[in-house]
């Protein structure tokens, strides 16, 4: 698959977004998504995660 940028990526790409937005090399993951969302199955997955606790420190 190629990179997808904000200029090529279409509805139904996954719009998971890889690396800094100011770096050249930035993109999408552009996989299929899922059905109603913007992100595909792995990374539902991962925007769906339950937040970690933060540590205390003594």
């Amino acid at each position: 698959m190629s990179t997808v940028t904000m200029l090529n990526i279409k509805s139904g790409m996954c719009r998971w977004p890889i690396g800094n937005p100011e770096d050249e090399d930035f993109h999408f993951c552009g996989k299929p998504s899922v059905p109603t969302l913007p992100y595909c199955e792995a990374h539902r997955e991962q925007a769906q995660a339950p937040a970690r606790k933060a540590k205390t420190v003594k």
